[in-house]
């Protein structure tokens, strides 16, 4: 089913009107046509929910999208939709993020992905990611108790934290819950976490951009459906917006944190079934 599906998508990025003109069966545009409308659902649904909390786009969306497309293309097309995301939400968010607190959080996860990397390289990543993601449920059901660690030294402690999350970022490739539970610890209200969270993953997004076009790894046939997410994009921030600015700071919480245990099964769940299958 995977492989036909990535066919199709195939077809949607390789598509040249000429090509069908007068003698297109119908089956091929149907296919393209029914491919173009679920990756915008898709892209929709990640953006709503990266516009309510901050972040998720990637855990949302890439597993979602990889039904359709190889998972090297989702790499570049869901880091290029998370940049247009983060950029409209900086935007509306002027004035409410905290670079001083964001910057060295920030540099201190890029020191910390290469490490990562290496531990991954003789750590089997299996059994890393099953680790990670147990800990990051965990941590998310002690911050559903509304438990917290009193933090005074909080500058040190956002170092510390990026060090950590980019640790995990370059050996799971999953970043954003190590620096989203130490915003909620910090009790963070909703719009200042939102901020400061945009801030960060944009400088991330930017960053990895860079380096997969310096190293060549850039897929750049995943261009023409950037066209296609761009609207779900749109759509998904304005629904975002508005569904932020109604739930209150409770639900906010509650919704933060079905993210971060969202996180940990997307980490756990298929290494379990790969286990036991």
């Amino acid at each position: 089913m995977a492989d036909i599906v990535r066919r199709k998508a195939a077809l949607l990025v390789n598509y040249r009107p000429e090509e069908y003109t007068g003698n297109s069966t119908g089956k091929e545009e149907c296919a393209m046509t029914m491919t173009a409308i679920y990756l915008c659902l898709t892209v929709i649904f990640a953006s709503t929910v990266q516009a309510v909390s901050g972040f998720g786009f990637n855990i949302v969306g890439a597993p979602l999208l990889m039904l359709f497309i190889a998972p090297k293309q989702v790499i570049s097309l869901t880091i290029f939709g998370a940049l247009i995301l983060n950029l409209m939400v900086i935007h509306k968010t002027r004035g409410q993020g905290d670079f001083y607190l964001i910057l060295p959080m920030f540099a201190a996860s890029i020191v910390g992905v290469l490490p990562g990397v290496y531990f991954l390289n003789i750590v089997d990543g299996s059994v890393l990611k099953m680790v990670v993601g147990t800990i990051v449920i965990l941590m998310s059901i002690v911050l559903a108790a509304n438990f917290s660690v009193q933090i005074r030294r909080q500058r040190l402690a956002s170092i510390i934290a990026g060090g950590i999350g980019g640790f995990m970022g370059g050996a799971t490739s999953m970043s954003g819950p190590v620096v989203a539970m130490f915003l909620m610890n910090q009790k963070q209200d909703k719009v200042a976490f939102r901020a400061n969270l945009v801030r960060f993953f944009c400088l991330n997004n930017i960053v990895i951009l860079g380096t997969m076009y310096v190293m060549g790894v850039m897929d750049v046939d995943v261009l023409p459906l950037i066209s296609y997410i761009v609207p779900g994009v749109l759509i998904g921030t304005w629904l975002g917006e508005k569904a932020f600015h109604r739930v209150s700071p409770a639900v906010f919480r509650q919704v933060v944190i079905m993210v971060l245990i969202s996180c940990g099964l997307m980490s756990v769940g298929p290494e379990v079934v790969k286990h036991f299958l």
